[in-house]
């Protein structure tokens, strides 16, 4: 290609009009669009007559932002959805938080900001993060184990443990 028709630097495009190169914002930023607004795209029916599956990973820790580990271990998982969605599979994949215990508060202490503040802004952030990565996580079936409608069946269930014996 003559030199005329490129720009200079370690990153040369063409300057041809019609040159179609893939432009991964204006491409993620549509599908991105897309997938937030469809609130039902990921989410299980109820009433499929399909095969049932249920592909959960852990649930991460709201102690700071997703690093590297936490992309790895959910792109695994989220990898097997779609790979069952694509075999004809009625898959339920939530997504929730581990966030009623040690490894939140430590973090809110080491911060010196109130646990509940730390604990779901930390959890807005990484929901977003997990959103923008494009998982497909059924939100609607989120589970947050700091708030008293999740934990009070764990305090139930070991009331009755402990009835029994």
């Amino acid at each position: 290609m003559p030199h005329d028709k490129m720009q200079e630097g370690p990153a040369s495009v063409s300057a041809r009009p019609n040159d179609e190169r893939y432009d991964p914002q204006r491409v993620e930023t549509k599908w991105f669009t897309r997938w937030q607004n469809d609130d039902q795209l990921y989410a299980a029916d109820r009433d499929s007559a399909k095969k049932k599956y249920y592909v959960l990973e852990m649930l991460p820790y709201p102690s700071g932002a997703l690093h590297m580990g936490h992309v790895r271990n959910y792109a695994i998982g989220d990898a097997l959805a779609r790979y069952m969605w694509m075999n004809g599979y009625n898959v339920l994949h939530p997504m929730g938080w581990d966030s009623f215990g040690l490894p939140a508060e430590n973090a809110a202490i080491q911060n010196n900001t109130p646990p509940r503040q730390w604990t779901l802004g930390n959890i807005a952030k990484m929901k977003a993060q997990m959103k923008r990565l494009g998982f497909a996580y059924d939100w609607s079936r989120e589970v947050t184990t700091c708030f008293p409608e999740y934990y009070r069946w764990n305090q139930w269930f070991f009331l009755k443990f402990h009835e029994k014996g």
